[in-house]
């Protein structure tokens, strides 16, 4: 992994999420990392990958431009658990490789400039950046991409659900939101 890589997949990070920060700077290289991990090429479209992210801040949008991966496609997983990770999963081959920040979890921290930090972001090996683990991901037919593969309507609100994203209740479909709580409240006008 070159500078000159590095530099132009930061810029186009960096005109995806409109700013730069250390989040785009750390999450470009991670994003590269991963890629380069299971043989799959920059700037390319890789319908065999999708990436899990654990987190929900300036990191996501870097691997969301770098890999070309996104949630409409399905090929980008959020999993809302606060770590700065993503797992890589090739469907074609099986391999999973979950990419942690191992900068990110030192409890010391030194006091660089944001500049000095992305300097040392795009010089230094991945392999000193990153922690990085093979894991196993048991995937249902609701999680890969494609045309959903069963939709249903819920027996409360009506409304459609895709995927098998339903629960059942006394044997009648119910969409999660009516069935467990949601995080909007209907106010009646």
């Amino acid at each position: 992994m070159d500078e000159k890589e590095y530099d132009e997949q930061l810029a186009k990070a960096v005109e995806f999420h409109g700013h730069l920060c250390g989040g785009i700077a750390i999450g470009t290289k991670l994003a590269m990392y991963g890629l380069e991990l299971l043989g799959m090429e920059l700037n390319q479209v890789h319908k065999n990958l999708i990436v899990f992210l654990e987190i929900d801040r300036c990191m996501s949008d870097a691997v969301q431009s770098v890999t070309g991966c996104s949630m409409g496609k399905r090929t980008l997983k959020q999993m809302y658990y606060g770590k700065f990770a993503a797992t890589f999963y090739n469907m074609d081959t099986g391999v999973a490789l979950r990419i942690t920040d191992a900068d990110a979890n030192k409890k010391i921290k030194n006091n660089e400039t944001k500049e000095e930090m992305i300097s040392r972001f795009r010089r230094t090996p991945p392999e000193e950046l990153f922690k990085v683990t093979k894991v196993k991901l048991e995937l249902g037919p609701g999680d890969m991409p494609g045309k959903p593969y069963i939709t249903t309507f819920c027996s409360v609100c009506g409304e459609k659900v895709s995927d098998g994203r339903h629960v059942l209740r006394g044997g009648k479909p119910m969409c999660r939101s009516c069935a467990e709580g949601s995080y909007y409240e209907i106010i009646e006008e």
